[in-house]
């Protein structure tokens, strides 16, 4: 972009004067306005030029004053004023306020007109312009070069690095960094050093959400000045980021048009690395598939395929699955297969990014609708499953926020290879319970089955006769308002009889939960807070849920 000062090559700014405000003739120029109204400033962008008689504010000097500070305010490039015609002189007050925010007033002597003077501005502007396109076009193509002849990620970095004469480093979207470029010079001022690169990749991750749109950081530590962020896209849904040193001052030709050409680049390069990677996890998905499915062979072979993705023999296992509810799967059906693999993404990307903010051991696979995580542990007890839980939690969080409602259902840890598969139904089976019992999202931890597994074995016809003399005109009709009393008394139990956690769960009233555990109470003849009762009722609740199982199974 061209300054205030470069302007200056135009033959009939040679014998204009910069009357206040020398600091700015920095500032950026993209265009030019010709105005005499004193609500020229609504008519101002940013970058933007200023030509006028001055008629607008003669006699007026605090008129002009603020013109100046809006002006400022809009980073506007400054003012060009004809002195003689109306103001004969430039007030001390504007002088003063010009100079203070380094925006540059100049005078321009009578005898040029305004409207050449803004045509030639533009035409200059227009060249400079196409300049730069020319010179971002050939960038394009030597780096594209480059691309085509497999140049690396770190040759590429190099090589923008080399031309823009900054060092750059690339990140991922965590602002972790990825590649450095080699300092182009031996300065140690541009060398980023450890110091330097730690500050850095601070800096961006205290505001990610700029950093990943493309932002302008001023760091005064280590004499760093200011950095300048680029999205790079990726498959990924959110992007890499390129990260320019001093960018704010590129010497002309340069200029963001150039940079960004050289991001895509950088782009197709990552997503060249991303098929590759893609294509292993697919690998991989399809290794955990026969591991839960029991097709490997022998334990030898499943030693040795789990130890190449990191996973050791003889340590304590979690299998944890998450899957999108709520109104995310209720409406699963009506979604198009982009967006559900989307939501995955998400998922698998959020799961990906916490596992290493919080130093766990794991590995991530994917499992039809499941993100599938194994943790892996040196010794396990109460307060590690704890702190699972509260990682969980931290995830729920995070994406809820990108909204989507997450939910975990957990194995009982195992303790060697050859069980996960084991450990993965149970899994499967803590998140079926949770969407049973629970309407929003939820962390469920498998429950041992010893008590269903009894019950199985006892004829149908006796468990049809217990569930009905137990749950009576709860077990006889499938209406709204029997299912409506059949959860909330499955909830009251699960809770311990808490009325309060009732209402929560169930998002009533809990004078609507009162109301029905009395209602429930009258229909039962009978005390859900009596052991012996709620004992009776729990066991009635579990042969409903044999019996529905039961009847798909004969209807199939």
């Amino acid at each position: 972009m061209k300054s205030v000062n470069d302007l200056f090559l135009i033959e009939s700014l040679k014998n204009s004067t910069v009357m206040a405000g020398h600091r700015g003739l920095t500032r950026g120029v993209q265009t030019v306005n010709i105005s005499d109204t004193p609500d020229a400033i609504d008519h101002l962008n940013e970058h933007e030029l200023l030509l006028t008689t001055g008629y607008a504010f003669k006699g007026e000097p605090e008129a002009l004053c603020r013109l100046i500070e809006k002006m400022n305010d809009r980073n506007c490039s400054g003012i060009i004023v004809k002195l003689e015609r109306y103001l004969y002189t430039l007030p001390e007050k504007a002088k003063i306020v010009a100079d203070s925010l380094s925006l540059p007033v100049i005078h321009l002597p009578l005898e040029y007109k305004l409207g050449e003077l803004s045509q030639k501005i533009l035409n200059l502007l227009n060249d400079a312009r196409a300049e730069q396109l020319y010179y971002a076009m050939d960038l394009h193509q030597k780096f594209s070069d480059m691309m085509i002849q497999g140049y690396t990620l770190q040759s590429l970095i190099k090589q923008v690095s080399y031309y823009i004469k900054r060092p750059l480093m690339l990140t991922n979207h965590r602002g972790e960094i990825k590649c450095l470029s080699q300092p182009y010079a031996s300065s140690e001022e541009v060398r980023l050093d450890k110091r330097k690169q730690t500050t850095i990749t601070n800096t961006i991750k205290q505001d990610l959400l700029l950093a990943r749109k493309g932002g302008t950081f001023f760091i005064e530590e280590n004499n760093i000045g200011s950095i300048t962020t680029f999205p790079i896209q990726t498959k990924r849904l959110q992007p890499n980021m390129l990260v320019i040193l001093d960018a704010v001052t590129l010497a002309y030709p340069l200029s963001e048009t150039a940079i960004e050409q050289a991001a895509n680049v950088i782009s197709f390069t990552i997503l060249k690395e991303e098929a590759i990677e893609e294509n292993l996890q697919i690998i991989k998905n399809n290794f955990f598939t026969d591991l839960i499915e029991k097709r490997i062979d022998t334990d030898s072979e499943i030693e040795s395929r789990c130890a190449y993705y990191g996973l050791r023999q003889d340590a304590y296992y979690l299998m944890i699955l998450s899957e999108a509810n709520g109104e995310n799967i209720a409406n699963w059906s009506l979604r198009k297969e982009k967006e559900i693999a989307e939501i995955h993404q998400l998922i698998f990307e959020n799961m990906e990014d916490a596992l290493l903010s919080h130093a766990f051991n794991g590995v991530l696979f994917s499992q039809e609708s499941y993100v599938a995580t194994v943790l892996q542990f040196d010794t396990f007890n109460d307060d590690v499953l704890a702190n699972v839980k509260t990682f969980l939690q931290h995830i729920q969080t995070n994406v809820f926020e990108q909204g989507i409602n997450l939910s975990f259902g957990i194995s009982n840890y195992v303790q060697n290879l050859q069980a996960l598969p084991n450990a993965y139904h149970e899994a499967s089976e803590a998140l079926q319970s949770g969407y049973i019992n629970e309407t929003g999202p939820f962390i469920h931890i498998y429950k041992v089955r010893e008590l269903m597994e009894l019950l199985q074995m006892i004829p149908v016809k006796n468990l049809y006769e217990f569930y009905r003399h137990t749950l009576k005109a709860l077990a006889k009709a499938d209406t709204k308002e029997v299912n409506e009393l059949t959860k909330t008394t499955r909830v009251y139990l699960d809770t311990q009889c808490e009325i309060s956690e009732t209402s929560r769960k169930l998002f009533v009233h809990r004078n609507t939960v009162k109301y029905r555990i009395e209602k429930i109470e009258s229909m039962l003849g009978c005390s859900l807070r009596d052991p012996s009762d709620s004992l009776r009722i729990r066991t009635a609740l579990l042969v409903g849920g044999l019996l529905d199982h039961h009847n798909n199974a004969i209807r199939e």
